[in-house]
């Protein structure tokens, strides 16, 4: 598995992940008619594709397949909030969400930062995952409403 910053020209595969895996993992947390109006087409690829020219993608690759993709942003001194995570489900639970998240702190790391931040939905599918990556709940917890009001909160981790 290969983990690299993206280019305009992973856009495709990036909204497929980014569309698929909302399908899969957050059935039954977000409304079905949601979740069945994604799709993607050539304008959201567009919209991808000039997104990843302003703002920080890493994506992991298999066979050079985009298969998973990870967005970051810089919102406190010496920290990186992993903005977004997402892996096609075909290819969840092989390892590419662990090797962005190893990836980016390692990279992250050496450029001199020290936190790594996540938000995630307080009961939702991805908790457990980011706790076995060794983020913990912050303390004091912080919490904030996010799509359709759902409860996230902060993780964090020493990198």
């Amino acid at each position: 598995m290969k983990i690299r910053k993206a280019t305009p020209a992973d856009a495709r595969a990036v909204k497929s992940a980014h569309y698929h895996a909302y399908q899969v993992s957050y059935r039954g947390y977000l409304p079905d008619e949601f979740l069945d109006a994604m799709a993607v087409d050539e304008a959201a690829i567009e919209r991808t594709a000039n997104k990843i020219k302003e703002v920080e993608y890493y994506v992991a690759e298999v066979d050079g397949q985009v298969i998973g993709f990870a967005i970051l942003c810089y919102p406190e001194d010496k920290a990186v909030e992993i903005q977004a995570l997402y892996v096609h489900p075909d290819f969840q639970k092989h390892g590419a969400g662990s090797a962005l998240i190893k990836e980016i702190s390692r990279i992250k790391k050496a450029e001199g930062y020290k936190t790594l931040i996540a938000w995630t939905m307080k009961r939702g599918p991805s908790l457990g995952f980011y706790l076995k990556q060794g983020l913990k709940i912050s303390h004091p917890t912080q919490e904030k409403l996010w799509q359709f009001d759902i409860p996230i909160i902060r993780l964090d981790k020493d990198i």
